[in-house]
């Protein structure tokens, strides 16, 4: 199965009573100084819509955003466009991206030491509902990729994957690991 359309999401632990309007003028510098992979294009908000997408930064490639879906605020980062051809690049990318993302936000000046996101509490969905239609035969390919990958990251056997079981969200899993590594360990190995 070829998914590449990959949303990663690092639930927040601290910060998420943050006004999300905060956020704006952050994400318009990190424009102005293109710190973050890809072509960005411009930042959306979303604030007043309630358990919604939050604010974004719309990039060519992928959007990152300060989401909060369910009520649960995370940093997440939906991959639209990939540079690589192997499948098991396409995680790579994306965990790269979304941890290097909310650590540089973790520790912008306007948020320092009030905000922190789970490098152990993440979701993994696929947003290709062709690619990836919501059931287990999809959840069942999703693992297959995944499981290896986050081996590699997390070490075997260091995490739980629960699937998600209502058809009509998107196909993929929330993830919980047993140790909460820095963001700059992870990056390390994603390198």
């Amino acid at each position: 199965m070829d998914f590449h359309k990959i949303n990663v999401k690092f639930f927040a632990e601290k910060g998420s009573d943050i006004p999300l309007h905060e956020f704006i003028p952050v994400f318009h510098r990190w424009i102005q100084e293109d710190k973050l992979e890809g072509f960005l294009v411009d930042v959306t908000e979303y604030t007043h819509v309630h358990q919604g997408p939050g604010v974004l930064i719309i990039a060519q490639e992928a959007n990152y955003s300060v989401d909060e879906a369910e009520g649960k605020r995370g940093f997440m980062y939906a991959q639209k466009r990939v540079p690589e051809k192997k499948a098991e690049e396409h995680f790579k990318t994306a965990f790269r991206r979304c941890l290097q993302a909310a650590s540089f936000l973790e520790n912008e000046k306007e948020f320092t030491g009030k905000l922190k996101f789970a490098t152990s509490h993440f979701e993994v969905t696929i947003n290709d509902r062709l690619a990836a239609p919501a059931g287990s035969a999809s959840q069942a390919e999703i693992e297959k990729a995944l499981k290896p990958f986050l081996d590699g990251l997390y070490g075997a056997g260091s995490y739980q994957l629960a699937g998600e079981k209502d058809v009509k969200k998107l196909a993929g899993f929330v993830v919980k690991v047993n140790s909460n590594p820095e963001a700059s360990t992870l990056l390390t190995k994603l390198k």
